[in-house]
């Protein structure tokens, strides 16, 4: 197909040329309405306008970026830095790319999970038949939403380390809990666990779901939390949860336990021991602090850092370590901001314990 076409040189060159935003939007669209149609009469010609579209992308209006992104999101020889160009844009213009485009490869998609906010990562979460690869690079950031719409995409390959970290944090998370009894690929090995965190109503239809006996494994419930003092079945990630409370129990009675630990601890995406410790220096049971989590993060981690005695001036580094691990805290600015800092200007280290199990209460 000829670059003259459809639009004529003289017209695109002077679409170029000029200052007014909405001819460059025209020129845009018009060059995204080409390639829509099928592949360039030659490479040459392929990367040429690619490039223009790469230089014109960020200078025009959104509505004209997600028009060129719904015009390209099916085009299999599209320019692929374009592709990633309009991936990395706002959730809204990434959207069709992300979810549709067969240009982005899984090592895309992975590099976007990084290099990206929770909100692409969701949109690649919905993208159908991604495999482990890239569901595993999601689930290591933790983020219950974002495993809530995984395991909604029955297209997606999850591994058995996945699953379990899923069910592991199902407890807290109705939504992924009730999504987890939909997959038909559910690992049976995790049943037990996510049976013994859902109600009644739930435990009749995973039971009912896959065929096993829920009276059974209603009485084993019981008696793990006869014998074990009110607690249920071991996580599948126990293994985890034990090495993390050891650690910290060693570190606590070595007097080692910081703030510097706990930005570590974030930098790592090490959130379970990021939990465990923190819990342990402000005071706190680790289910409260993980019900405040779960409340309001920011507040409850200011909270924490307060009754931890951390100085002031490292929650900032603190807060960054938080959005650079992924989890869903607002910025230091704005009322959550000023909630935040309230929390060390206005309660002594042992009212920041009480508000920080109040808070847990809340959830």
């Amino acid at each position: 197909m000829g670059l003259t076409s459809q639009f004529k040189m003289s017209d695109l060159a002077r679409l170029a040329q000029s200052n007014d935003p909405a001819h460059r939007d025209q020129l845009l669209l018009a060059l995204g309405s080409l390639c829509a149609l099928g592949p360039l009469e030659d490479k040459v010609t392929e990367e040429a306008v690619g490039q223009i579209m790469m230089i014109l992308f960020p200078r025009v209006h959104q509505t004209a970026q997600l028009t060129l992104s719904g015009k390209l999101c099916k085009a299999a020889w599209a320019s692929h830095p374009l592709i990633m160009t309009i991936a990395k844009g706002p959730p809204k213009v990434a959207e069709p790319v992300i979810t549709s485009s067969p240009v982005l490869r899984e090592k895309d998609l992975v590099e976007l999970s990084k290099v990206m906010g929770i909100e692409h990562r969701a949109l690649i979460a919905h993208r159908p038949n991604i495999g482990t690869t890239v569901t595993e690079a999601l689930i290591r950031h933790d983020e219950p939403s974002v495993m809530t719409a995984l395991v909604e995409n029955a297209s997606a390959k999850l591994s058995m380390e996945s699953f379990a970290t899923c069910v592991r944090v199902s407890r807290r998370i109705e939504p992924l809990r009730a999504k987890l009894t939909l997959r038909k690929d559910m690992p049976r090995s995790l049943i037990p666990s996510l049976f013994a965190y859902s109600d009644e109503p739930m435990r009749k239809m995973i039971a009912a779901r896959f065929g096993i006996d829920g009276n059974h494994l209603s009485a084993v419930v019981k008696e793990a939390i006869m014998n074990k003092g009110q607690r249920p079945p071991p996580d599948p990630d126990q293994k985890l949860e034990d090495a993390a409370k050891t650690l910290v129990d060693k570190l606590a009675k070595a007097e080692r336990l910081s703030g510097s630990f706990i930005i570590k601890c974030l930098n790592d995406k090490k959130f379970i021991m990021f939990e465990h410790a923190l819990a342990r220096m402000a005071g706190v049971g680790l289910d409260q602090f993980r019900s405040a989590l779960e409340r309001d993060a920011l507040y409850a981690v200011a909270l924490s850092c307060r009754a931890a005695r951390i100085d002031r001036g490292a929650f900032p580094m603190i807060h960054s370590a938080m959005v650079s691990a992924g989890m869903e805290v607002p910025p230091l600015r704005g009322k959550e901001g000023n909630k935040a800092a309230d929390a060390f200007g206005s309660h002594s280290p042992a009212a920041a314990a009480v508000a920080l199990r109040l808070l847990s209460r809340e959830a």
